[in-house]
């Protein structure tokens, strides 16, 4: 598996991450902590996601070269 591949596979994971927990939060019988463990799953998600999105652009672009 070639770097560019583990980081869109990573980047795929993540992504569903982010769906499940935003479904989570969906749930009217969720406690406060609860609600406030998956918002801060999701901030710590999108962090991770934006990096890996901003590493798979330079990947893309060197091997376009």
């Amino acid at each position: 598996m070639t770097e560019l591949e583990r980081v869109e596979r990573e980047i795929a994971i993540l992504q569903e991450n982010v769906r499940s927990s935003t479904r989570v939060l969906s749930d009217t019988n969720l406690s406060q902590d609860a609600a406030h463990r998956e918002r801060a799953s999701i901030e710590l998600y999108r962090h991770h996601l934006d990096e890996l999105l901003m590493k798979r652009d330079g990947l893309q672009f060197l091997a376009d070269e």
